[in-house]
């Protein structure tokens, strides 16, 4: 009987297997040939032009402050951060009584992945706020620099909230990562090295470690739901490339290296460890949006990053069809 349950489970495991090969042939066979189809003649990326994607058209945008709008952007954030405290913030931090101020850098809390949480929460931040600015009138300029303060300014205030919480603290750490996150949209405008690279996320729930724990809430809040997430720093070999080569390689395909924990983090495992992917990526860029409002709907999908055939090689090796989704 045994023997034919593990005949049974080898056979599965087989096709599984066999299955996921011909997906990732597909895929190749897909990307490959829009590598060939590629000619001398096509046009640059933005990026690689004299005009950013990023950078705003004069004709799109009012070119001095309006103070009404900006009172509309102060009264919109107001707004924003009393229904995230409402529904999701309050979740996260308590339901019993408050304690005093206190300060806690939580190094070792989820093998510090949620550095990059605070990170990349740092980058909505300043991307919502700078459509605000500008939307306002602000210049370009001024709105990236604003947006940045603004993100800072919010991380402070969250952590404040966190050090009279009986499980938190205020930390240092959490509102660098956090700040620093505010000013990447700052960065990826006028830094020449962010041509090459973006940073994004993922996230898809593969494990419930950390929702069967018990918290101050009854099912948590995903942002602090490590286990499921994933950073990536993504390379545009396009980009790097002479144009002389250019036309061999399809401008939409990078490669990204991410980096995640696993769920030995939130079971109590003795030894839990990082996760490191490399992973097929899309250049959203690439796709040369023209208006504005194209423009900034590219920009906050290219933020995430997109179901892609994936290989681990840390700390084990294994390959995935579609990561973050697993199966």
């Amino acid at each position: 009987m045994r023997k034919a349950k593990g005949f049974a489970f080898g056979s599965f495991a087989s096709r599984k297997i066999n299955a996921k090969i011909c997906a990732f042939l597909l895929m190749l066979s897909l990307v490959f040939p829009a590598a060939a189809l590629s000619s001398p003649g096509d046009p640059l990326t933005w990026r690689d032009s004299t005009w950013d994607y990023r950078s705003e058209d004069s004709s799109d945008v009012l070119s001095e402050i309006k103070p009404w709008r900006m009172a509309g952007v102060a009264s919109l954030t107001l707004v924003s951060y009393g229904v995230a405290y409402g529904f999701v913030l309050k979740k996260g931090w308590w339901d019993e009584s408050e304690r005093g101020f206190h300060i806690q850098n939580d190094f070792d809390y989820a093998l510090n992945l949620d550095k990059l949480g605070h990170f990349a929460a740092g980058v909505a931040f300043a991307e919502f706020f700078y459509e605000g600015y500008r939307w306002a009138g602000a210049s370009e300029f001024q709105s990236y620099l604003f947006a940045g303060a603004s993100a800072l300014a919010t991380h402070i205030a969250i952590d404040i909230k966190d050090g009279f919480a009986p499980k938190w603290g205020f930390s240092f750490v959490d509102v660098l990562s956090g700040g620093l996150g505010g000013f990447l949209p700052m960065a990826e405008r006028y830094v020449p090295l962010f041509k090459y690279i973006d940073l994004k996320w993922s996230y898809w729930i593969n494990s419930n470690a950390y929702y069967n724990q018990e918290h101050s809430a009854s099912d948590g809040i995903f942002t602090d739901d490590y286990v499921n997430h994933t950073y990536w720093l993504s390379v545009k070999p396009y980009r790097l490339l002479p144009e002389t080569a250019r036309k061999y390689y399809p401008s939409w395909l990078a490669i990204a290296v991410g980096l995640s924990i696993d769920d030995g983090v939130f079971t109590g495992a003795k030894n839990p460890h990082r996760e490191v992917y490399i992973a097929l990526d899309y250049d959203l860029e690439a796709f040369r949006p023209q208006s504005r409002l194209a423009r900034t709907i590219i920009k906050a999908l290219n933020y995430f990053k997109l179901p892609a055939p994936t290989i681990q090689v840390y700390p084990k090796f294994n390959w995935y069809l579609l990561y973050p989704i697993k199966f």
